[in-house]
């Protein structure tokens, strides 16, 4: 009987001690587990107060005031100067700070339908906001495979990143007319191994809280991009470029680069402020009347979103995800030098039918800069080719259905 009066206090002074914290972020995701492959069960937005439960590597579990449970990233309490209001304009009307999953993906969708044309008629849904390609316990799996080295810190190019929720609507819109376009390659099971390539390098990124997701285009040119909100898209061609899992990781890494540095959207930002779009965020109902002027010019600046994403990339751009997806790949454990062999592929690729998709598209004296620049980091760094770290038989094992 003294032992159970004994233990009780200490239990009360555990349940009572844990750490507040409050978000910082506009868009803060509650998830399932700690990762971002978890399902999404909420967001929070900023200045949220939280109690911490407990830590697993860069994601902490927290309850919230009104008794819900999830895990948020270490990103979501970082203070950062600025920060946009769209997401909050997204969710206007609502009384609470917490959006459900339902309210989130009915947002994005309603947005990607309503501003960009034909994206929810009869195609796929791949919203984020859909059940995962890769479940927790085939993560846990495929990563045991890696042996991870220490690293460096972040380089100076990597950016901060924060989560737009608002940039989610635009990207799914944008991917959901491509997807319409072009078709993706029904095969689940490469499907989800560029997910748990992705999935495993997104850890070793300043994104590593986005939850990126992957698909297969059914184009048989080598090719791959990326659009806002994470939705990263191989094609059916670049699977007979590559000849490992590292090089097909070293594009994948490449397209994330872009997604991280927010390329896509970087030339839109002196037009942008032209746009009147705070209002047209806000306006997410599916209406049936004629377009405002506001939708109008939202629609436009979606257009050319989308028209700047499958354009040829500036080459700047292009060194710049070269060079730091080289680095998250020799972060997650693979060949870092597997990408030169991508690029020198590329390079011999035949190019004489253009395609509007076909970001690889440069002229050859810019193609020729990539390659010399990419062998001048593999030589700065100390990179070394290793057949150890470029998993050949899982990648012919796992992409038969689509080479």
């Amino acid at each position: 009987m003294k032992y159970f009066i004994y233990l009780l206090p200490l239990f009360f002074i555990s349940e009572t001690s844990a750490q507040k914290l409050r978000t910082t972020q506009p868009t803060n995701y509650l998830r399932e587990g700690p990762a971002a492959y978890f399902q999404i069960t909420g967001m929070l937005t900023a200045s949220v107060a939280v109690d911490k439960l407990d830590q697993k590597g860069s994601w902490l579990k927290v309850k919230t005031e009104q008794d819900d449970q999830g895990w948020l990233s270490e990103n979501s309490f970082v203070r950062r100067a600025g920060g946009s209001t769209r997401d909050t304009e997204m969710m206007k009307g609502k009384t609470t700070t917490r959006a459900s999953c339902a309210e989130l993906a009915a947002a994005v969708k309603g947005f990607g339908k309503k501003y960009v044309d034909g994206s929810g008629d009869g195609t796929e849904d791949i919203s984020k906001y859909s059940e995962p390609e890769v479940t927790s316990d085939e993560m846990e799996k495929f990563e045991h495979s890696f042996t991870i080295e220490p690293f460096r810190g972040y380089m100076s190019i990597e950016k901060p990143f924060d989560i737009q929720f608002h940039e989610e609507g635009i990207g799914l819109g944008i991917a959901q007319k491509i997807v319409r376009q072009k078709g993706l390659v029904n095969d689940p099971t490469a499907t989800r191994y560029i997910n748990s390539i992705g999935n495993h390098i997104s850890k070793y990124t300043k994104a590593y809280d986005l939850g990126f997701r992957f698909y297969i285009l059914n184009d048989p040119r080598a090719s791959a991009f990326a659009v806002p909100g994470g939705y990263i898209f191989i094609t059916k061609g670049m699977f007979q470029i590559c000849s490992n899992e590292a090089e097909l990781a070293s594009v994948i890494a490449h397209e994330m680069v872009h997604v991280i540095q927010r390329h896509g959207i970087k030339e839109l930002k002196l037009s942008e402020a032209k746009i009147k779009s705070e209002q047209a965020f806000a306006e997410l109902e599916d209406e049936t009347g004629p377009m405002s002027a506001d939708e109008k010019d939202l629609e436009e600046y979606a257009d050319h979103a989308y028209q700047n994403l499958i354009a040829p990339r500036l080459l700047e751009y292009e060194v710049e995800a070269d060079e730091l997806g080289m680095v998250y790949v020799k972060r997650a454990g693979y060949d870092p030098t597997a990408f030169v062999k991508v690029l020198e592929q590329l390079q011999e690729a035949p190019t004489e039918h253009p395609d509007i998709f076909d970001d690889n598209y440069m002229k050859k004296n810019e193609f020729s800069e990539r390659l010399l620049k990419a062998n001048q980091v593999v030589r700065s760094e100390g990179y070394r080719s290793n057949s150890d770290k470029q998993f050949a038989e899982r990648y012919q094992r796992n992409t038969s259905g689509v080479r």
